[in-house]
């Protein structure tokens, strides 16, 4: 079968519906088995986190259209359905007919002829009731499954949130994030950053947050292939993800422990800064992580970052002047930017991610030199994973204190406790926590 787009996209769908991995570990695993031209690989990449993204929206129009409870449907019917719905109603590129017919035709080759007959009757139903009751997509949006939310996020958030607020987190959700890169001050001024990027048609802003970082406007396809990033001058990052070393404020010449550290973003920029007499010591669970964190120090040239493989819950670590724990989380504050962190995640995963984090603050924590200073991070935007385990560690250790607030930071990054904390719908960035710990 020729491997146009959408059967690409269907298969990574069903692939990621069907085993619950992460969607971009099987979207790079279908790639790596297959001779798509690059454009391809794009489409089929901003094809699947949409609909990823949207999932529980086009399941929503699905079911009102064909009368029939997703789940009924098979996987794979249900992806080219998926696919469909959001070319026909949400991407106004494509062609109705185009849409419609392909999925058809896709139907029946990965299904047979009366999955086919189904997936026509639907679609074409799907037109008339457009064309008929121009109003019927805001009749369905009053409904929580327009939301595209698990239930018990949305549960939780409906009791922490004013409803304006609310709704504007879950419309950020539900929105591509905006795409920035960092750039290192110590080897290239801004202004060459922002010339050289224009020049590979990538247009950026600068903004008044971080001033080593920019939002990219327009080309962020072409990243990856300039000079400036192979070079490892830029790298893609989000801000809220550099507010969280600005916290720790790395000096020159510090020995920083990066427990939980791949794929090292944050391990590279305190690199930088901790300059050529300083060390980064990062590691994490993962073998595959750590490669990945050790090729992108490759690419900065950058000897002052020593990778391991380590449990950080249990292993014996070096002493440290400052300690990063970026810990695992529900994830909560980057399901726009990871749209599948909302459908793998289950309530239940909230007491297993805070015993872990827990564990893994309670053993840095000793290897961390006196008057030395830690910082705890997520990216959950829930109270249980962040302040509440910081809260519960300083009442059990009297040797620790909050160390409230950071002059690095814009004011409104700040909470009330003096921790950083962002949200996507305020700030236009990831959703992230952060709380600086000093040891007395």
């Amino acid at each position: 079968m020729v491997q146009d787009y959408r059967y690409a996209s269907v298969e990574i769908l069903f692939q990621f519906e069907s085993k619950n991995l992460r969607l971009h570990s099987v979207r790079n695993y279908y790639f790596s088995d297959s001779s798509l031209a690059p454009s391809k690989k794009l489409r089929i990449t901003a094809l699947t986190n949409h609909i990823t993204r949207l999932r529980g929206r086009l399941d929503h129009i699905i079911e009102h259209v064909s009368g029939r409870k997703i789940k009924q449907m098979d996987v794979r019917l249900r992806c080219i359905l998926r696919v469909a719905v959001f070319e026909t109603i949400f991407d106004e590129t494509i062609p109705e007919y185009a849409a419609v017919n392909s999925a058809v035709d896709l139907t029946g080759k990965l299904l047979n002829r009366k999955a086919a007959g189904f997936t026509n009757a639907v679609l074409r139903k799907m037109l008339r009731l457009s064309r008929s009751e121009p109003g019927w997509l805001k009749l369905l949006s009053r409904n929580n499954k327009w939301h595209s939310m698990p239930g018990w996020i949305l549960r939780r958030w409906t009791k922490r949130f004013k409803p304006e607020d609310l709704e504007n987190l879950i419309t950020a959700m539900n929105e591509s994030s905006p795409i920035h890169i960092r750039f290192n001050p110590k080897r290239i001024d801004i202004d060459d950053v922002v010339t050289g990027l224009k020049n590979d048609k990538i247009e950026t802003e600068i903004l008044n947050t971080i001033n080593y970082f920019l939002k990219i406007d327009t080309g962020a396809a072409r990243i990856l292939s300039t000079e400036l990033f192979q070079e490892g001058l830029i790298s893609i990052q989000d801000p809220a993800a550099g507010a969280v070393v600005e916290l720790l404020n790395p000096v020159e010449g510090e020995i920083i422990l990066d427990v939980c550290a791949a794929p090292g973003t944050k391990s590279l920029l305190m690199a930088e800064k901790s300059g050529k007499n300083g060390k980064i010591l990062a590691s994490d669970i993962d073998p595959e992580r750590v490669k990945m964190g050790q090729k992108d120090t490759g690419r900065h040239g950058l000897r002052n970052i020593d990778w391991s493989v380590r449990d950080a819950r249990t292993d014996i670590f070096q002493n440290a002047d400052k300690i990063l724990i970026d810990a695992p989380c529900t994830g909560t504050g980057v399901m726009a930017r990871k749209p599948d962190i909302r459908w793998r995640r289950k309530k239940e995963d909230m007491d297993r991610f805070v015993k872990l984090q827990s564990d893994l603050l309670h053993h840095a924590a000793n290897y961390l030199n006196p008057s030395g200073e830690l910082v705890y991070a997520t990216c959950s935007l829930e109270p249980e994973e962040n302040w509440s385990v910081v809260e519960r560690f300083l009442n059990l250790n009297a040797d620790f204190m909050l160390v409230p607030g950071c002059s690095h930071l814009p004011k409104t990054w700040i909470n009330e406790r003096g921790c950083l904390q962002t949200f996507p719908h305020l700030h236009g960035v990831d959703g992230m926590f952060a709380a600086k710990i000093k040891k007395i």
